[in-house]
């Protein structure tokens, strides 16, 4: 296990690189401000489409607030190369190779599959669910003679908290095959529940969506069909010697 006494001297170890990893966050961040004006116009294009919703400012500063919010997530989002880079420098600084074995190609396979299961599920939420969850809100709210009139901010931390939602939600798989094949869960405990997974599921999706049962469908139904494609790919990414051991 990593020790408390191991994280502190990484810290100060790597302090200087901290400092100049905030500089070079902030920096993307002023880079970034001038266009975020540009994104927010596309996240309306793209979400809203010709819906009757008209976005709004409650107060002066909202709008400009939630342009630096957006420029410091995008410095964040370009720096996280290099956060990558350097994490994987200082856990072989701290030689935690001995205590956790993996191969430099089997920990870049796994990296470049949870990029590609989380883009992947932010391209889910953004260009399928999110624009059909708006249209069912601003026309049901319209059927009844209400005008649309939404925050700026509140439409765009809500597309953006759930795009990544989804992002984190479609690493499913791989991280069920990952604690399959470190023994942490059998693969069978899996198996054995999974009913009792999809009545979670089913749960979390009506909760973090709206009435609309179209929506609540979008939203349980892929994490459904991850569930069992997890399960199902464990078959071939856990070592059967690994699977008997557990049952």
């Amino acid at each position: 296990m990593v020790s408390f006494r191991d994280v502190a001297s990484l810290l100060a170890r790597f302090q200087k690189g901290l400092i100049y990893l905030a500089i070079y966050v902030l920096v993307i961040a002023c880079i970034a401000f001038p266009f975020t004006g540009m994104v927010v116009e596309r996240m309306k294009a793209d979400l809203l489409k010709n819906y009757p919703v008209t976005l709004i400012q409650k107060d002066p500063l909202e709008y400009m607030i939630l342009q630096l919010k957006l420029s410091f997530i995008i410095g964040i989002i370009a720096a996280l190369p290099i956060v990558f880079f350097f994490g994987y420098r200082y856990f072989r600084v701290l030689k935690l190779g001995d205590r956790f074995r993996i191969s430099k190609i089997k920990l870049l396979f796994a990296l470049t599959l949870s990029f590609i299961l989380f883009f992947v599920g932010c391209g889910y939420a953004y260009f399928l669910m999110l624009p059909l969850v708006f249209r069912y809100l601003a026309y049901n709210a319209a059927s009844a003679g209400i005008v649309n009139n939404w925050q700026v901010s509140d439409f765009v931390n809500f597309s953006m908290l759930t795009t990544f939602v989804f992002g984190l939600v479609f690493e499913l798989p791989l991280i069920m095959t990952i604690r399959a094949r470190a023994g942490l869960v059998p693969v069978e405990i899996f198996k054995k529940y999974r009913r009792h997974m999809y009545v979670i599921i089913l749960i979390v999706a009506a909760l973090v969506t709206s009435p609309d049962v179209l929506t609540q469908i979008m939203v349980g139904v892929p994490l459904i069909i991850f569930y069992e494609i997890s399960i199902f790919s464990m078959r071939f990414t856990v070592p059967r010697r690994i699977r008997v051991e557990a049952e």
